[in-house]
């Protein structure tokens, strides 16, 4: 609608005493319950919109509130998943690198000379260094209580004046970490 069509009615208004449904007619965008330029809006409205506003304020904070502790979580629970997923990357990774630290241990049990087996034997230290900087361990064996969570046992020998369910030799080395065990132990135990 333009100024002069506005003008035009305000005019007609004032002149003629138009009735509220009558201005709805006219002006399809009036709303009798927005007060006009220079109205007096009784205190009672304003605190009734003062009450509905703080209302909405606080549904709007509630709201704001819930959407960020949501967002915490989903932060925190991503987390722990990415954490889940790098210690899994790191246990499959090891577990098919063993097959090379069982062939270097087998290497070391054969007669060699001095000077191969020192090479041997560095390659051992770095590779369980290598271990070690993932968290991961070798689990002890020998001459400990054998443990179903740690060892299992393949063999078992009658051992004079030795307790039964103690690994008397290791045959193949297991690993742990603090999340769990990589590989058990493969041991023979007393009876």
């Amino acid at each position: 609608m333009s100024k002069h069509q506005k003008k035009n009615i305000d005019q007609l208004d004032t002149e003629m005493k138009i009735s509220e449904e009558e201005k709805a007619t006219i002006d399809p965008y009036f709303d009798p319950t927005v007060p006009e330029e220079g109205d007096i809006i009784p205190p009672q409205d304003l605190n009734l919109k003062l009450q509905i506003e703080k209302e909405n304020s606080l549904a709007l904070t509630k709201m704001l509130q819930q959407l960020k502790a949501d967002f915490e979580n989903y932060k925190k629970r991503n987390s722990k998943l990415e954490l889940e997923a790098y210690q899994k990357g790191i246990f499959e990774a090891v577990k098919v690198l063993l097959p090379s630290y069982d062939a270097i241990n087998s290497a070391l049990k054969q007669e060699l000379d001095n000077e191969t087996k020192q090479g041997l034997l560095m390659i051992e230290r770095e590779y369980l260094k290598a271990l070690e900087g993932l968290s991961i361990t070798p689990i002890k064996a020998v001459g400990e209580k054998f443990d179903h969570n740690l060892h299992n046992a393949l063999l078992t020998e009658q051992v004079e004046g030795t307790e039964p369910d103690i690994v008397l030799e290791e045959l193949q080395k297991g690993f742990i970490s603090p999340n769990g065990v990589v590989r058990y132990s493969l041991v023979k135990i007393s009876k």
